[in-house]
């Protein structure tokens, strides 16, 4: 008889809930919808567009419109005469939708997998489910969705790997999620990083005596045929995932347009910056949320406001920034018994991949001269959700009731603000003075 996991059953539900609700309710050409679902017809039609990033994430939005146009009550693609005003914007939604879905259900395997304790795993798939920054892009025809959610199943992976050495498959198909991630766009580049750096420890690590785990410790050739499928893989998926753009598109060339990509992520600085961007050091605080879509309707006295911003569950981040930053404090700690003390904290290693996760994919940006936007921030996100729940689960399993009363509250607070701020993510409409009342500060509107 199958057991039924109820809490996770009650967040993947709940997870649904959130990103289909009134999946269609607003128009289409929100935010970058202008852009990625309009390449995506251009591609399925075989006239030719420029993206300004690598092209799963196009091929993803393709798929998912031709799936929508197939069914047998929607329109056909040549009905609609490949137009995006002419085709319901579910058709373009409903694929990040379900990997919005399907990224929290990761974010729970993987957390199994570094850190064995259900309620530390629960935990983590509850704030993926909760994330507002990661909820809104999960509504809408846009692309960060995929990075992050190849990204972290790359991750799931490479622990499968690591506890099932012999099992290359495991080890090929981390390799080949992280290169997914990195056609999507470039900043797939710190979960690739993140795995070498993973295994690079491993090896370090294991030169000493005193193991870390023995569960972490893996025999030299497997970790040098490790490093070469992590090192090979991730460049044979980018350079594959090229081959049915330039296959339709013959006449482009490969480094022409990597020249002009380079060019933009290098050379684009905006004479006249973009109302919502926001510099890295800010993103940790939601300093700058982001506004998708705005209407007024109603006379003047009696308005009603309907909005969407990407707008992240600020207790969460704040909560989730003062997690991390402990964490990284306990990890130099933890550093320094290891290497002169020669004891190792059980914790070790979990610490090392959220602390490099985190840092790996945030401090990068800092070297960008183009506009930068708070949704740059989900894939460190998601690693100080992991810090997060880190603590608030050993709060949990404390027998101290104070400390059990701390966690309750912590996850109270981050319920609560869920529910206060959830008009701004899904676009329900709000009167004007309560749509003011939900911004706390100015940065905010």
């Amino acid at each position: 008889m199958v057991k039924i996991n109820f809490p996770l059953s009650f967040i993947l539900i709940a997870a649904v809930l959130l990103r289909f609700f009134n999946l269609g309710g607003l128009p289409g050409g929100v935010f970058d919808e202008v852009y990625y679902p309009v390449f995506a017809l251009k591609l399925l039609s075989g006239q030719e567009y420029f993206s300004v990033h690598p092209p799963i994430g196009v091929y993803l939005t393709s798929i998912s419109i031709y799936l929508h146009s197939i069914l047998p009550w929607t329109d056909s693609l040549l009905v609609t005469g490949f137009d995006i005003n002419n085709i319901d914007p579910i058709s373009y939604r409903w694929l990040p939708a379900f990997i919005g879905v399907l990224l929290v259900y990761v974010s729970y395997l993987l957390s199994l997998q570094i850190h064995d304790k259900k309620y530390f795993a629960l935990l983590v798939a509850l704030f993926f489910c909760l994330d507002g920054s990661m909820l809104v892009d999960s509504r809408f025809g846009l692309i960060n969705i995929y990075l992050v959610f190849f990204g972290f199943l790359g991750m799931l992976f490479l622990f499968r790997a690591i506890k099932n050495p012999e099992n290359l498959l495991e080890t090929f198909l981390s390799a080949v999620f992280v290169g997914l991630a990195l056609s999507v766009k470039w900043n797939g580049l710190g979960f690739w990083a993140l795995s070498l750096c993973v295994l690079l420890f491993i090896a370090i690590t294991n030169r000493f005596d005193t193991k870390i785990h023995d569960k972490w410790h893996l025999k030299n050739t497997i970790l040098h045929r490790s490093l070469f499928v992590f090192t090979a893989t991730p460049i044979l998926i980018y350079l594959i995932s090229w081959a049915p753009y330039f296959y339709i598109f013959e006449h482009k060339s490969f480094l022409d347009m990597h020249n002009q990509l380079l060019s933009f992520h290098s050379d684009s600085i905006d004479p006249k910056s973009h109302p919502y961007e926001s510099k890295w050091y800010t993103w940790p605080f939601a300093q700058r949320p982001m506004g998708y879509f705005f209407e007024a309707t109603g006379q003047e006295g009696d308005t009603d406001f309907t909005s969407v911003h990407l707008f992240p569950n600020p207790i969460l981040y704040w909560f989730a920034l003062g997690a991390v930053l402990i964490l990284y404090g306990k990890f130099l700690i933890a550093t320094r018994s290891f290497l002169f003390e020669r004891t190792a904290d059980p914790a070790y290693f979990f610490m090392f991949f959220v602390v490099f996760g985190y840092f790996g994919n945030l401090l990068p940006w800092s070297l960008v001269s183009r506009s930068t936007f708070l949704y740059h921030y989900q894939p460190s996100s998601g690693f100080a959700f992991l810090a997060l729940a880190f603590f608030v689960s050993r709060l949990l399993q404390n027998n101290k009731g104070q400390n059990r009363l701390f966690a309750s509250i912590i996850i109270t607070l981050i319920l609560a603000a869920n529910i206060y701020w959830i008009p701004l993510q899904l676009g329900i409409s709000v009167n004007k003075d309560y749509f003011y009342q939900l911004m706390w500060f100015d940065s905010w509107i």
